[in-house]
C-alpha cells in the first residue's frame, strides 16, 4: 500500500507528460520514502533505477553498465561502459526516440567515489541531453550535500536542474492511514512515538494494539527501532557521542543555546555548529516566535523528529534495563501513566498540520502566509507569555490553543487566549481551540453567538481528513 504523496506524485506526472527533457533533483532525510515514492512514480513507465552502493568508482560504473545494458538487451554483446561519459552519451542516444525515465538514487555516493560526476553530468545536460527526452532524477539522502553540492550557485549542475522536490515526514493525517483500525486516541499515540517516517511506521503492526507494539518493537532490544537513532547518527556524522548529548539535552527540556551548551559542557560556539548538522538531518528545528527575525535572540531549538523525542526522552535512559530484557517492566511501570504528557507535546504540531490543510483548501477564514509559535514578555502582567500557534494573514491573525488532556477545554481558557492576544497588535482576531476530549457547554453555546471562535476536537480533525 502506498501512502500520501500525492502532491509529489501529481507533479512528476505533470512533467513527464512534457516532451522533453527533464532534470529533477530529489532529496530527504534517510528512512523518508524517497525510493519508495520514485518506484510508485515510475512504476508503470520506461525506467533505469539505479541505486548507488558505497563501492569505488570502476565497480560502480560496471553496476550502472550491466543495469543498462540489460534494459536494452545489448548485455551479450558487451560487458560495461569505458566511461560515465559514454554511459550517458548512450543513454542520451537512445532518449532522442523514446522517453526513458533515469533514476540515480543515491547520486552522493557516485560523487563520492567519482568527484568529476558533478561536471561529466553538467557536460552531458548541456551538449547531449538537453534535446532528449530523457527524464533524469537524481536523488539524496544527504540534505546538506544536496543543497551545497548539487542546488547550489557554485555546483556545475546549477541552472540546470527543471524540478526540485524537498521529502518531508508524512503529516500526522497521513501516518495514521497506517493503523486504520485503531481508535483514534491510539492512533494519536502511534504518531507521538513514531512520527511520520514511513520506514519507522511500517515498523508497527497494525492488528496489534498500541502497547504491544511499543513493548515488542522500542522496549526490545532485538528490533529495528532499538538500535535506529544509533545506527543513523554513526551512518551520517564524525562524533555521534556530542550529537546525541545535544539530543538528550534537547528531548528533556534545555531549549536555548546557552541552555544546551551547559548540559552538554561544550562553548555554545562549538555546540551551535553541532546543532547546525543535526538541524540539516531534520532532527532538531530551530524556532523565534513569528513576530520576530531569524537571528533574534529568543531563538529555540526544539527536536522536530517524534521518534528521536520520544526515544531520547523515554528510552534511552533505560538502555540498561532494556538489555537485561526489562523493557516490559519498564514500560508499564515508568512510562505508560506518563504518555500524555509527551503526546501534549505533539498535538500543537497535530493542529498545525490541520490548519496547513484547511489553509490549502482555503477553509479558513482567511489565507495564512505565516505560521508559528509565539512567546514574549506581557508589560502589564510582567511575566513571560506564550502562544501555542499564530497564523499571519494580511490583515488578520488567527490564535490557537492546544490542550491534549482528558478534561473538557472551559470559557477560562478562551479568556486567557484573547488576553494574550492583546500582546500582538492586528486589525482582525480569530480564536481557534482544539481539544482533545472537547468543550464545556457555556464554551460551545459561547461558540455559536461568536463568529471568530472556533472549537476543533481531535475526533472532528480525523473526520474531516
Amino acid at each position: 500500500m502506498f501512502i500520501g504523496r500525492e502532491y509529489e506524485i501529481n507533479k512528476l506526472n505533470e512533467l513527464y507528460t512534457e516532451d522533453k527533457f527533464h532534470c529533477v533533483i530529489m532529496y530527504g532525510r534517510r528512512r523518508v520514502g524517497k525510493t519508495r515514492l520514485l518506484t510508485e512514480f515510475s512504476k508503470d513507465k520506461n525506467k533505469i533505477f539505479y541505486v548507488s552502493e558505497e563501492h569505488n568508482d570502476a565497480l560502480s560504473l560496471e553496476k550502472f553498465s550491466k543495469l543498462v545494458l540489460e534494459h536494452f538487451g545489448l548485455s551479450e554483446f558487451m560487458s560495461k561502459f569505458e566511461s560515465w561519459d559514454i554511459a550517458f552519451k548512450f543513454i542520451g542516444e537512445k532518449a532522442k526516440t523514446e522517453k526513458i525515465v533515469l533514476i540515480l538514487d543515491e547520486f552522493p555516493y557516485m560523487v563520492s567515489a567519482n568527484k568529476s560526476m558533478l561536471s561529466i553530468l553538467q557536460n552531458n545536460i548541456d551538449h547531449n541531453l538537453i534535446n532528449t527526452k530523457l527524464f533524469l532524477i537524481i536523488c539524496g539522502s544527504s540534505i546538506s550535500f544536496i543543497e551545497n553540492e548539487v542546488l547550489s550557485y557554485k555546483s556545475p549542475l546549477f541552472g540546470r536542474r527543471t524540478a526540485q522536490f524537498l521529502i518531508e515526514p508524512l503529516d500526522f493525517f497521513d501516518a495514521i492511514k497506517f493503523f486504520g483500525n485503531y481508535e483514534n486516541e491510539d492512533k494519536m499515540r502511534a504518531y507521538s512515538v513514531l512520527g511520520g517516517v514511513p520506514q519507522y511506521l511500517l515498523q508497527f503492526d497494525a492488528k496489534k494494539s498500541f502497547d504491544e507494539n511499543i513493548m515488542n518493537k522500542i522496549y526490545n532490544k532485538s528490533t529495528y527501532l532499538y538500535l535506529e537513532t544509533e545506527l543513523l547518527l554513526k551512518q551520517e556524522l564524525n562524533n555521534p557521542i556530542v550529537y546525541k548529548s545535544i539530543i538528550e539535552a534537547v528531548a528533556n527540556g534545555a531549549s536555548k543555546l546557552n541552555e544546551i551548551a551547559t548540559k552538554i559542557g561544550e562553548t555554545t560556539s562549538k555546540t551551535s555548529i553541532y546543532i547546525k548538522s543535526l538541524i540539516e538531518l531534520k532532527i532538531i528545528k530551530k524556532i523565534v516566535p513569528i513576530t520576530e527575525k531569524e537571528n533574534s535572540r529568543k531563538t529555540i531549538y526544539l527536536i522536530s523528529d517524534n521518534y528521536y523525542k520520544f526515544y531520547y526522552r523515554y528510552v534511552n535512559k533505560y538502555i540498561s534495563a532494556i538489555e537485561q530484557e526489562l523493557g516490559e517492566s519498564i514500560y508499564k511501570n515508568r512510562i505508560e501513566n506518563k504518555f500524555n504528557e509527551h503526546q501534549g507535546l505533539v498535538f500543537e504540531d497535530v493542529c498545525k498540520d490541520y490548519l496547513i490543510r484547511k489553509n490549502k483548501k482555503m477553509e479558513l477564514p482567511f489565507i495564512i502566509y505565516k505560521l508559528g509559535k509565539w512567546w514574549g514578555t506581557n508589560p502589564i502582567k510582567k511575566r513571560q507569555e506564550e502562544i501555542d500557534i499564530v497564523g499571519l494573514g494580511e490583515d488578520d491573525i488567527l490564535f490557537a490553543e492546544c490542550k491534549y488532556t482528558n478534561d473538557k477545554i472551559g470559557i477560562d481558557v478562551y479568556e486567557k487566549l484573547k488576553e494574550r492576544s492583546h500582546l500582538i497588535s492586528c486589525e482582525n482576531s480569530y480564536y481557534y481551540l482544539f481539544s482533545k476530549n472537547g468543550f464545556t457547554e457555556n464554551l460551545i453555546e459561547l461558540e455559536n453567538i461568536t463568529k471568530n471562535l472556533k472549537l476543533i476536537t481531535l475526533n472532528l480533525m480525523i473526520k474531516e481528513f
